[in-house]
């Protein structure tokens, strides 16, 4: 495969990425819930994926990039939803982790299903041999 199709390929998952982001945040469903920032369904996503449903914040922060100011609001955010809760540990206060909560939990894997649900009613209108195709290729995507 080629560069340019390559290119062409990574152009067009990243615009269904957003088409399906965006669809999602106007799904009745999610129009129930909170409404958080992609960086904090991101952290959401992270802490679900943990051991212990639990992370350091020094590890959010080198993970999604930004400033302490930047992640301190979206983790206030986080909790004032009570997806998650700050923990300090020990005599050192500035050591913090988050967990993730049983209502951050569910919301997390409410909105998966609400993705997934998207993109199964899109595969539909596909025939079983392209969306094997599909299936094939994004294994082999994830196994990388």
């Amino acid at each position: 495969m080629g560069q340019s199709v390559q290119k062409e390929v990574a152009d067009m998952l990243t615009e269904l990425i957003f088409r399906f982001y965006s669809a999602c945040q106007r799904h009745p469903k999610a129009e129930q819930g909170p409404k958080i920032h992609s960086h904090g369904f991101h952290i959401l996503y992270l802490l679900e994926r943990s051991h212990e449903k639990k992370l350091s914040m020094s590890f959010l922060l080198t993970e999604l990039q930004m400033t302490k100011q930047q992640m301190s609001k979206i983790i206030t955010e986080l909790e004032d939803f009570s997806l998650i809760e700050r923990i300090r540990t020990g005599k050192d206060r500035r050591n913090v982790f988050v967990r993730l909560t049983e209502q951050g939990d569910t919301y997390f894997k409410s909105t998966a299903k609400t993705v997934s649900a998207a993109i199964e009613a899109s595969l539909a209108s596909q025939s079983a041999e392209r969306t094997d195709t599909v299936r094939d290729l994004l294994y082999s995507l994830m196994q990388k």
